[in-house]
């Protein structure tokens, strides 16, 4: 852990520890707006206050739909330090996956705030909340002083955030994650990638557990600055990295693909960077080439919401080799195994399951038990639905998946869920989706569909009945036709086959 952090029990200790130290230090910094540790820390306890007077208690869930930026660091510590339970709700979802994270959560309160290009917000928020009291982020700069300094009630183990992510029904599960877990894996981010006070890009949208631990909190753990991009364009985050010397850049390949292959690329000052970690999928090696040419440290991590993100890190001095091929290696401060079927240790080589056990994972999925069961073996481990092997170099190589989750542009999309929707057109019979290889998301949804006998349907028409319903991201970016999917002989659709064939 960093040598200057004590060992600290809640997200917003971590924000009055640098408070106390260093208050002058700059903690975020968006558009021309900027803030100090000691500034954020009081508008927190305001935030506090103003929380309170709309019936927010410990333990209560407090949902946000915004952008990254200085509202969402403030509601996530302020939630933190009334022991509520942070929820994040991205902009880009459509109202019914709005409505269904407000469902599991039942937040007191849906907050909303300005958001680049997006337009309406109140509006979807109104429509997806229910019963939800939906208001705007308060001005809290506006607001009186606190009458006095406030301490967190949470305890180390409490749920500080509920994010979602994709789950076997095909329907997003809430994974509630403690303090003491987010805490630990910032702590572990930090000694592998920074070890020292950092200027870090944060512009992971703010309901992924990346925005949470690796792009806030593993910089605030080391005392750093959040220079917030609302919304990711590579144009944009070039001239952002030069403008404001950012020294960490962290984000998920195909952003970094998108980035080096803008013409700005070659232009722009970059040389302020220290290190690049990318996460959430497997890096081209064009790609890393560009980002080698910058000459800053580069990691590559891996991890999944349900273990506050990152386990394992490559580190410095690995060769392309390992950074193309592995995820480097376990960190040891985390309990994590490649297990076979019964529970036994792989050997060298062998593949199996990454499982991982103890503070760094998960603590339930919000309110769904069988989930929760489903999720651990009966020793207690984790079952992260990866297959992966130790090399002898004791770099670990990923194998597949054993779920059939498809990993966009570092989101986690699941097949069943796009399949339920396309599934709803009157001209469908039958529908699959799959994942495949793609140069700049790293896999691209794309599916396979029966029509009914018949009838016919456009691409197009299908990619609008979607966009209706889902995310963008999980809005398949082919449609193909297919006169008959093939099948087994019990009548079933052949997935393993559409997905070598059709792919």
């Amino acid at each position: 852990m960093p040598s200057s952090l004590p060992g600290l029990g809640t997200l917003d200790a971590v924000l009055d520890h640098y408070a106390t130290s260093n208050p002058g230090a700059e903690i975020a910094v968006e558009g021309d707006r900027r803030l100090t540790y000691i500034e954020t820390n009081q508008l927190v306890d305001r935030y506090c206050d103003w929380l309170e007077g709309k019936g927010v208690q410990q333990g209560d869930r407090v949902a946000l739909l915004a952008a990254p930026g200085i509202d969402y660091l403030l509601l996530l510590m302020a939630a933190s330090r009334l022991g509520a339970i942070y929820v994040g709700v991205n902009p880009r979802y459509s109202s019914d996956e709005m409505s269904h994270v407000l469902k599991v959560t039942e937040p007191k309160v849906l907050l909303h705030a300005e958001v680049p290009n997006e337009h309406d917000l109140a509006g979807r928020a109104h429509a997806a909340a229910g019963r939800v009291a939906v208001l705007s982020a308060p001005d809290v700069a506006a607001m009186p002083a606190s009458a006095a300094a406030r301490k967190s009630p949470a305890g180390r183990m409490d749920v500080a955030v509920i994010v979602f992510t994709s789950g076997s029904t095909g329907k997003p599960k809430g994974a509630a994650l403690h303090h003491d877990g987010l805490i630990g894996a910032a702590i572990g981010q930090y000694d592998h990638l920074d070890g020292e006070s950092r200027r870090y890009i944060s512009n992971l949208p703010i309901n992924h557990v990346g925005a949470i631990m690796n792009t806030t909190m593993g910089c605030l753990v080391g005392g750093g600055t959040l220079i917030f991009q609302a919304k990711f364009d590579p144009a944009g985050v070039l001239a952002l990295i030069e403008r404001e010397r950012a020294q960490t850049w962290l984000q998920v390949p195909a952003m970094f693909t998108l980035a080096v292959n803008h013409p700005d690329f070659a232009n722009r000052d970059l040389s302020s960077l220290r290190s690049i970690c990318i996460g959430g999928g497997a890096v081209s090696a064009p790609t890393l080439a560009a980002l080698r040419s910058i000459g800053a440290k580069i990691f590559v991590e891996y991890g999944q919401t349900e273990v506050m993100s990152s386990v394992a890190y490559s580190h410095d001095g690995d060769p392309d080799e390992v950074l193309l091929n592995t995820i480097g290696k376990f960190d040891p401060r985390f309990e994590t195994r490649i297990a076979d079927e019964s529970g036994g240790i792989c050997t060298i080589g062998e593949t199996g399951e990454i499982q991982a056990h103890g503070t760094c994972v998960l603590r339930s999925y919000w309110g769904d038990e069988k989930a929760t069961r489903e999720a651990f073996t009966a020793d207690g481990w984790l079952k992260t639905g990866d297959l992966a092997a130790r090399r002898p170099d004791g770099n670990i190589s990923l194998k597949g998946r054993l779920r059939e989750m498809i990993k966009s542009g570092g989101y986690n999309v699941y097949p069943r869920e796009v399949e339920a929707v396309i599934e709803t057109h009157e001209s469908v019979a039958e529908v699959v989706v799959f994942g495949a290889p793609d140069d700049i998301y790293g896999e691209a949804v794309r599916c396979a569909i029966e029509c009914k006998p018949g009838v016919m349907v456009t691409a197009e028409v299908l990619r609008q009945h979607c966009a209706a319903a889902l995310a963008n991201y999980k809005i398949p970016k082919s449609f193909d036709i297919v006169p008959m999917l093939p099948r087994l002989n019990n009548g079933k659709v052949d997935r393993a086959s559409v997905r070598s064939h059709v792919a």
